[in-house]
């Protein structure tokens, strides 16, 4: 692993449930996740829809969310 570019893969009842990768394609997985995460907040600002939120109201939305989702 650490002088090729093995996967391995982890399973659990004969289904991939992890894999290990080489940390270069670790990078690059995070670069495009942040990079598709940037075009996506520029996309939203871009063309808003629904009402503007505070961050603090969003956050007291999404805790009640949690609260609620850890009720049921």
């Amino acid at each position: 692993m650490r002088h090729g570019h093995a996967h391995i893969v982890i399973s659990e009842y004969g289904k991939p449930a992890a894999a290990l990768i080489p940390m270069d394609e670790l990078e690059e997985l995070r670069r495009l996740r942040d990079e598709a995460d940037v075009a996506e907040a520029s996309r939203r600002r871009a063309a808003p829809t629904g009402e503007a939120k505070t961050h603090e109201v969003f956050m007291a939305e999404l805790e009640a969310e949690d609260r609620r989702a850890a009720a049921s």
